[in-house]
């Protein structure tokens, strides 16, 4: 198994892009989206997972990990913006049947994805279709006297669920040390205006949702009510995750892996 990494242009920013040796005539082509503040390391075992199935892609947003920020070394800051680059990069690879998977304020703009853009199907791990954050809580991200290296670790470890590994919570929690306030306020300043309910009746296409329900930050409730407005999709299948939490995509890959194929199998 082996992930290659390579840099794509993307609507004038350079972006960073890692993807498995899958087959190309498969199905369908995976594109992850990672969470807030983080980057495609995050995808690794799930990427070598799928690919004995599926050809997928992970790649770091502007700003994020090893891909360029935007000029003035700004960063997105509006999930419409988002889904122009998620898009644009599927379609500068080549992407023909896109399945878009994400977690967290990645698992949020798959449904928006699924809104405006022909997707074959979606993934929200830890996502929904409405979030708020406070704004005392972003006023902090990006400020001289508040190191979010040191600030954010406890909090990061407290969404982790207690089936998660020691090893696997100790790379969740250095993701947490890769992390720097100007990229963390972009994305949370994006998870704090999403909401996109209006239009979840629009969605046909089939859609998973898995939740790792030792999460604190996003309770079951908020997910059904979310669900709840997928009137129109032509699948909808919930896989609720006792024992982990909000990184479930490190947490537990391999029911994330099983799930997605299981799920893409009956589509």
């Amino acid at each position: 198994m082996a992930i290659s990494g390579f840099y794509k242009e993307v609507l004038g920013t350079k972006l960073y892009i890692e993807r498995n040796e899958g087959p190309e005539n498969g199905a369908f082509e995976i594109l992850c989206l990672h969470t807030a503040g983080r980057e495609t390391r995050q995808y690794h075992r799930i990427l070598e997972l799928l690919e004995d199935k599926y050809q997928a892609y992970a790649f770091d947003m502007p700003g994020h990990g090893k891909s360029w920020p935007l000029p003035g070394n700004a960063v997105v800051k509006n999930h419409h913006d988002a889904g122009r680059y998620i898009w644009e990069v599927a379609q500068t690879l080549g992407m023909k049947r896109v399945v878009v998977i994400g977690c967290s304020l990645g698992g949020n703009p798959v449904y928006h994805m699924a809104q405006e853009y022909p997707v074959e199907a979606i993934c929200s791990m830890q996502g929904g279709d409405f979030t708020h954050t406070d704004e005392y809580v972003l006023n902090l991200l990006d400020h001289p006297a508040v190191s979010v290296q040191h600030s954010h670790v406890e909090y990061t470890e407290c969404l982790v669920g207690e089936k998660c590994p020691a090893d696997v919570n100790e790379f969740i929690l250095w993701g947490v040390c890769c992390e720097n306030g100007r990229t963390k306020h972009g994305d949370l300043t994006i998870y704090a205006g999403y909401d996109v309910r209006e239009k979840m009746k629009d969605i046909t296409c089939p859609v998973l949702v898995i939740l790792g329900l030792d999460d604190p930050s996003v309770p079951e409730r908020q997910v059904k009510e979310t669900m709840s407005r997928l009137t129109g999709t032509k699948k909808l299948v919930y896989k609720p995750v006792p024992g982990y939490g909000h990184f479930i995509l490190q947490e537990a890959p391999e029911i994330i892996v099983d799930s997605l194929k299981d799920f893409l199998g009956q589509i």
